[in-house]
C-alpha cells in the first residue's frame, strides 16, 4: 500500500527531513563554537588582576528598585547620606531652562561654576576645581599621584572609594586605624606616612562614624607632612558640621601648596543625583591634577544646578538646623535604648547593635526601612525625614524584639 506523500516513510520526505536536520545541526554548532569562542575571548582579555579580583563599591539598592518592591510611601530611604528633601525649587528651575541645551557639550572647566564657588568661599577661580562629585575628584587625584611605588594613606574605617581608588591608581595602601573613640587617629597618621607616600586623605567628619577632627589639630599635622606629599581633607559633610563655627580647612589651602579640600553638592544641596563636587586649593596644584580627568565630567544641567543652589545660604543654613534636629533625636533614642553610638558631626550616625548588625540591617530592608551595614557589629542610619526617623526607630525595636 503507497503511503501518503510527507508521511515519515516516503523516502522524498525522509531526505527532506534528513537534509533540514543536517542543516539545523550545523547551525547549533556553529552557534557553540561561536559562543565558546566569545567565553574563550572573554577570559583571555588581559584584565589587570588587582582590578579582576576588585570588589567595587556597593551603593545599594536605588530608589525605583526599593520603591517598586514597597511603594513610594513604603520607603525609608536611610543609607546613602543623601538630603531627604528635594533641591530647592528655584534649583528646578534652572534645571528645567538648561535641559534645553543638552545637546551641546557643557563648558569643559565649568567657568560659571569655578566663578560661582569663588564668590562664595572668596577664593580665586583658578583655584577652584569641579568634578562629578568629590568622589570623582578624588579618584582622579590617586590616579594622578599613584603609580607602582607609590603609597596612599587613610585612616579606616572611612569612606570605602579610598582603598579602591588606591587600586585604581596602582599604589599600595596604607590604612590607619581609628582611635579607641573612632575618631582619626592623627599621630598613627603622622608615623604611617612612608617616603613614597604621595596622598594622605583625611575624611571630616569622618563617614562612617561621624566623629570630627578640630580644624587646629588637622593644621598641626599637615605641619608634619613633607611638601611633597598632598594632604587631601575630604569635608563631603562640611555643610553639617555643628562644633565649630567655621569648620572648613578651605581658607589655609590657599596658603599651604600640599592641601587641597573637597567638597560635594550631594549631601546638603540635595543634588545627589546630577553629580557634582569640587576641590580648592593652590592654581598650580589643582591644574596638575586636572590633567588626569576626563573631559566634560560636569555636565550643563548639573552646573546650572549647581551655581543655582550657591544662591540661597540662608536655606542651606536651615537645613543644617533640621538635620541637627534629626541627629539629636536619632542619639537620644538610641541611647534611650542602651545602644552605643558614636556622636555625629554629620548627617548620619554610626550606631551598635551588636554581633546581630548584619541581620538587622537585612531585617529592616525587608520592612523597607534601608540603613547602611557596617562591620560586623555596627551599622550606620542617614537622617531622614521626622517621618522617616520614627519610622526607622519604630522598625528597629520590632527587628530587636525579635
Amino acid at each position: 500500500m503507497d503511503r501518503p506523500p510527507g508521511s515519515p516513510s516516503d523516502p522524498e520526505s525522509a531526505t527532506r527531513v534528513g537534509f533540514l536536520r543536517s542543516i539545523a545541526q550545523d547551525i547549533l554548532r556553529r552557534r557553540r563554537v561561536v559562543t565558546i569562542s566569545r567565553l574563550k575571548f572573554a577570559f583571555v582579555v588581559r584584565i589587570r588582576p588587582t582590578i579582576r579580583h576588585l570588589i567595587p563599591y556597593d551603593g545599594g539598592p536605588g530608589f525605583e528598585e526599593m520603591s517598586a518592591r514597597f511603594g513610594a510611601e513604603g520607603v525609608a530611604m536611610l543609607a546613602g547620606n543623601e538630603y531627604p528633601m528635594p533641591p530647592f525649587p528655584e534649583v528646578g528651575e534652572a534645571i528645567a531652562q538648561a535641559a534645553s541645551g543638552i545637546n551641546r557639550y557643557p563648558n569643559a572647566t565649568s567657568t560659571r561654576l569655578r566663578e560661582a564657588l569663588a564668590e562664595t568661599w572668596k577664593v580665586p577661580p583658578e583655584c577652584v576645581w569641579t568634578g562629578a562629585g568629590s568622589s570623582e575628584i578624588l579618584t582622579t587625584t590617586a590616579q594622578a599621584l599613584g603609580g607602582p611605588g607609590t603609597s596612599m594613606v587613610f585612616p579606616w574605617p572611612s569612606f570605602a572609594m579610598y582603598p579602591i581608588n588606591t587600586i585604581y591608581a596602582d599604589s599600595k595602601e596604607i590604612r590607619v586605624p581609628l582611635d579607641s573613640s573612632l575618631k582619626i587617629d592623627l599621630e598613627a597618621m603622622a608615623e604611617a606616612i612612608e617616603p613614597d607616600t604621595t596622598l594622605v586623605i583625611i575624611c571630616n567628619p569622618n563617614n562612617p562614624t561621624g566623629s570630627y577632627l578640630a580644624r587646629s589639630d588637622i593644621q598641626a599635622f599637615i605641619d608634619r607632612v613633607p611638601e611633597s606629599t598632598l594632604v587631601l581633607v575630604d569635608e563631603a559633610y562640611g555643610e553639617f558640621v555643628a562644633a565649630e563655627g567655621e569648620p572648613s580647612l578651605i581658607p589655609l589651602s590657599l596658603e599651604r601648596p600640599n592641601l587641597a579640600v573637597a567638597r560635594t553638592f550631594s549631601k546638603i544641596y540635595g543634588l545627589a543625583g546630577l553629580r557634582v563636587g569640587y576641590l580648592i586649593g593652590q592654581a598650580a596644584c589643582l591644574q596638575a591634577l586636572r590633567k588626569a580627568q576626563s573631559p566634560f565630567v560636569v555636565g550643563s544641567v548639573a552646573e546650572a544646578a549647581a551655581v543655582a543652589a550657591l544662591g540661597f545660604q540662608e536655606r542651606v543654613r536651615e537645613r543644617f538646623a533640621l538635620n541637627r534636629s534629626g541627629i539629636d533625636f536619632l542619639e537620644a533614642e538610641l541611647g534611650r535604648r542602651g545602644i552605643e553610638y558614636v556622636p555625629s558631626q554629620a548627617n548620619f550616625v554610626w550606631f551598635r547593635p551588636g554581633a546581630r548588625a548584619p541581620q538587622i540591617v537585612q531585617a529592616l530592608l525587608e520592612m523597607g526601612t534601608m540603613i547602611r551595614k557596617g562591620t560586623s557589629e555596627w551599622a550606620r542610619v542617614t537622617v531622614g525625614t521626622d517621618a522617616e526617623n520614627r519610622r526607622f526607630v519604630r522598625d528597629l525595636d520590632r527587628v530587636l524584639s525579635t
